[in-house]
């Protein structure tokens, strides 16, 4: 027993050893781009933690843009939107699959999980000959359209769907209640976790898109935030403190939703089983 205890702390330290060394691998990027965000544009390329005296110039020439309030407010409406017409669409479409028995509902769903397999960049000029088509191109419906129903979504809120015992459903049923209550009374109430994780994933990855406003939207002042940092530019080229700077503003709303999202993302993530 001794031994058996000594081997598990052992253990315990070495995962905790190498856990902590990931964690700092995986923060230091940020730590960089912070810090050399309070740089000016001689010292970018400097060793990262060489002395230097911080500045303000590179925040302030971000904040005083005259179109960085549009491409916050864009970003924005373009993330909120989306995330609102994604649950519409996936919760319902997550209860048929998880709880509602139909013929061809395993067909449909493999051919859903199929598109997954096909990389987004091999249909960016299918889209774009579409979206100029129908003259949707230079808004915000080219980046909401086909954010609307990712499949991803689709199956994690079904694998928490089908985690809730099927004896609540049943007997709200017996009750008298059709699908549409059931859902809206039982299922969403404690759906929870799954829906903050769905909330922060798109969040974040509908805030940090670069390539479809890049190639989709061509105005400056209805471009988002990410690919429109780009507009930072110095003599030479690209201001790197500069752009740097507003890659930290821009993360802002990122952390601060993590922080109060945390406990129901990490909730989601283990009781819908999508690990890693």
């Amino acid at each position: 027993m001794p031994g058996k205890t000594i081997e598990n702390k052992g253990r315990t330290m070495v995962f905790t050893i190498v856990m902590w060394i990931l964690a700092l691998l995986m923060v230091m990027p940020f730590v960089m781009m912070v810090i050399i965000s309070f740089r000016t544009q001689g010292e970018a390329y400097e060793p990262i933690f060489a002395p230097f005296t911080p500045i303000l110039r590179n925040y302030e020439q971000v904040l005083g843009h005259e179109n960085f309030i549009d491409w916050y407010t864009n970003t924005f409406e373009t993330v909120v939107i989306t995330i609102a017409i994604r649950l519409l669409v996936t919760l319902p479409a997550a209860y048929s699959f998880s709880r509602i028995r139909f013929r061809g509902s395993r067909l449909i769903m493999a051919v859903l999980m199929a598109t997954l397999m096909v990389p987004g960049e091999t249909t960016m000029v299918p889209r774009y000959l579409y979206f100029s088509n129908i003259h949707l191109l230079d808004s915000m419906w080219v980046i909401i359209l086909p954010e609307i129903s990712e499949v991803f979504y689709l199956m994690l809120m079904s694998e928490f769907f089908r985690s809730i015992p099927e004896d609540l459903s049943e007997a709200a049923k017996i009750d008298g209640l059709g699908h549409w209550k059931i859902l809206l009374t039982i299922f969403i109430p404690l759906s929870g976790p799954a829906i903050a994780t769905t909330v922060l994933f798109s969040f974040i990855n509908i805030w940090n898109n670069f390539l479809d406003p890049y190639l989709f939207i061509s105005s400056i002042d209805h471009q988002l935030i990410t690919p429109a940092l780009r507009f930072f530019q110095g003599r030479g080229g690209a201001d790197v403190p500069v752009q740097l700077a507003g890659a930290s503003v821009a993360t802002i709303p990122i952390i601060v939703l993590f922080i109060f999202t945390q406990k129901y993302f990490v909730a989601g993530v283990s009781s819908s089983g999508i690990k890693g």
